[in-house]
């Protein structure tokens, strides 16, 4: 074991206590193959230990029980545990260490480690699974034959696919894959969110006027419902979005009753390739594998993600944060969800009960590249981009940074394990080869992550929060800077 003068736990590191016993968490993504070692149980007295590691006591007046311990060896060898001048440094937005591969840096994710080559711990993942022949594969990912033999077997409903459609660049791709290069009877769903950007609600009803023989529905839940929900989701979760998820609950029942096979998502494929390749084997601690995929089983067990309310098993796991974000919406809008839930208990009591399927379009080969989706759907669906606006992962929603703001902050504070969504999926998308690195900075500049939004303080005006009445309260705290907890790393 490597001898350490004044030993201190590494940044990002923090002993926690949780309902499942206290643990070691770590605030980031380390290399494989320690990316599934992000959170390590502790016994009680090693932990208290631990707390004694502040980088001024030297090494030989700790007590035996630690430097003796099998794990403290370990901890020192994983780089855990370090000498007090080997502590890594916060980065700041002019000093940062980012990928020589895709743009993911250790500003707006801190806590990320690199190899000795510079490459990321994402890249490292996507690299592994390539190797192992896993390749970027979407389990739920449908192909052309699937659709066409889909449709010709269809004698049970007017329409072969559900659409959700929100007027962005991947619900227009995929309507027109689906309506008019398929031509498959398409019925197109839009909840018609308070957020949405008027030059989506253009692009919608372009397509209207493009698609005369499509066939579109709209919903709108009242404004005050969706105002409290919003405030209530922000103190909570720490941020205030609710879509996609009430878009299942209010269109769901909806393709029961009208016995439409598929709904098909417009989530991009390389936002599944994170999922399946990093947090997959987080959560597990195994390496992905492939299966013969039920989709009847991974359509219910989504949906009972989205509709369930229920804590996470582990508090500080990477995808805890979301699997609270959805709990909580589901139980804000809890009549709202209650037909679908319905449905659920049903389908889940009956086996032969037909189901709409939910499915995704193999997004990366239908694309080519997000530069060459977006000419197409220009051509062919007159779709336009929100005006002044540079980036294509996002482009349907006026409060898509405050998102961005809200889990930066909160990830940056340690008052989250959740990893800032927008900035890992434009590392894919580089990856993948959906963009150019260069496009893929230039739209991570025009991010949420490095100054506060303007939307930010029109959206607090219209959720009646008071921003100078003192302290915040519970979660927004992290994202509105009111909380004495915010300054947790120095």
């Amino acid at each position: 074991m490597r001898t350490l003068q004044h030993p201190v736990l590494q940044y990002r590191w923090q002993v926690k206590e949780t309902k499942a016993g206290t643990q070691l968490v770590y605030f980031g993504l380390r290399n494989p193959p320690n990316h599934t070692r992000n959170i390590i149980p502790l016994s009680r007295e090693l932990a208290d230990c631990l707390r004694l590691l502040d980088g001024r006591t030297a090494a030989k007046d700790l007590p035996s029980d630690l430097t003796g311990h099998e794990m403290y060896a370990r901890f020192i060898e994983e780089g855990i545990v370090v000498d007090a001048h080997e502590v890594r440094q916060p980065s700041t937005r002019d000093n940062f260490r980012q990928c020589v591969r895709c743009v993911t840096n250790d500003y707006v994710l801190p806590g990320l480690e690199f190899d000795e080559k510079g490459l990321c711990a994402f890249c490292q993942c996507y690299e592994l699974a390539e190797r192992s022949g896993q390749g970027a594969i979407m389990q739920d990912g449908v192909t052309d034959e699937d659709l066409i033999r889909i449709s010709s077997e269809n004698t049970g409903s007017r329409f072969d696919a559900m659409v959700l459609y929100t007027g962005g660049k991947d619900s227009t791709y995929l309507l027109w894959y689906l309506a008019k290069k398929l031509k498959l009877r398409v019925l197109v769903a839009s909840w018609n969110m308070p957020y949405t950007n008027e030059t989506s609600r253009e692009n919608m009803r372009r397509a209207m006027r493009i698609l005369p023989d499509v066939e579109f529905v709209d919903r709108t839940l009242p404004w005050n419902m969706i105002r409290q929900a919003m405030r209530d989701q922000f103190e909570r979760v720490g941020w205030p979005c609710l879509r996609p998820t009430v878009a299942h609950a209010l269109f769901y029942p909806l393709a029961v009753q009208e016995n439409i096979p598929l709904i098909m998502h417009g989530v991009e494929e390389v936002q599944l390739a994170v999922m399946n390749y990093v947090m997959t084997e987080i959560r597990s601690g195994q390496a992905h594998k492939d299966r013969v995929p039920d989709h009847r089983a991974d359509t219910l067990n989504f949906l009972r993600m989205v509709a369930t309310v229920s804590e996470p098993q582990q508090p500080y796991s990477l995808t805890a944060d979301l699997a609270r974000h959805m709990s909580s919406v589901s139980d804000l809008l809890s009549p709202v969800f209650k037909p679908l839930n319905d449905i659920l208990t049903r389908a889940e009591n009956d086996p032969d009960m037909p189901i709409p399927i939910l499915r995704r379009l193999t997004s990366n080969e239908a694309y080519g590249s997000w530069a060459k989706a977006v000419e197409r759907m220009k051509q062919e669906m007159d779709w336009q981009m929100p005006p002044g606006q540079k980036g294509l992962l996002h482009t349907s929603c006026r409060i898509e940074k405050v998102k961005d703001y809200c889990q930066f902050k909160r990830f940056q504070s340690a008052g989250s394990t959740f990893l800032p969504q927008a900035i890992v999926e434009l590392g894919a998308g580089v990856y993948f080869g959906l963009l150019s690195r260069e496009d893929a900075l230039v739209e991570l500049q025009e991010s949420g992550y490095y100054r506060e939004p303007p939307v930010l303080s029109e959206l607090t005006r219209d959720l009646g929060i008071d921003r100078d009445g003192g302290q915040t309260p519970g979660e927004m705290s992290w994202t509105l800077g009111k909380c004495s907890g915010c300054s947790t790393w120095t």
